[in-house]
């Protein structure tokens, strides 16, 4: 039986800490990835910890999730804004096989939570939204480029191949 998972918000001095508690997986990646971008797009820069140090697994959709917003708010250069929180050996076990812990921005631990944690229910899409979150998850990590563009690229391609599919075979 899987690990039941959770995804918590807490609220911290400068923002927010988003704790994943078991397991991180396509299930819970798009609640993850809309609050994220409502958070970071808030005025007055809130930053946003994603806590791994009660995760135990993290699928391809939510790391290339990550990835994705590493893309978007910190690529550019650091903002400080966005940050991955855990212990380095839990960091290093769920973002090490995809080097990922070389590329996001690292921290031993949240900041202090303020106040009561609140759970963020999984985001229920309809399966196209679903498609193109996996898909758009897994390009991320293809361009990572090496092993990952070897892995990660295949499996966009057939995923973008399924969603045309689905998309033709549509009544007009």
């Amino acid at each position: 039986m899987p690990t039941p998972s959770a995804l918590t918000i807490g609220w911290t001095r400068q923002g927010y800490c988003v704790r994943v508690a078991g397991r991180g997986t396509m299930r819970e990646s798009p609640a993850l990835r809309a609050f994220a971008l409502r958070v970071l797009d808030e005025p007055g820069r809130p930053t946003l910890d994603v806590d791994l140090t009660d995760c135990e697994y993290l699928d391809s959709t939510f790391l290339g999730t990550l990835m994705g917003l590493f893309r978007r708010f910190e690529q550019a250069g650091p903002s400080g804004r966005l940050a991955i929180a855990g212990p380095a050996e839990v960091l290093h076990r769920l973002l090490g096989p995809t080097r990922l812990d070389a590329i996001l921005p690292l921290r031993a631990e949240c900041p202090e939570r303020l106040g009561e944690e609140v759970s963020i229910p999984p985001q229920a899409l309809d399966s196209a939204d679903l498609g193109r979150h996996v898909l758009e998850s897994h390009r991320r990590l293809a361009e990572l480029g090496g092993a990952n563009a070897a892995v990660f690229g295949p499996i966009a391609d057939q995923i973008a191949r399924e969603l045309e599919r689905r998309a033709g075979s549509r009544p007009a």
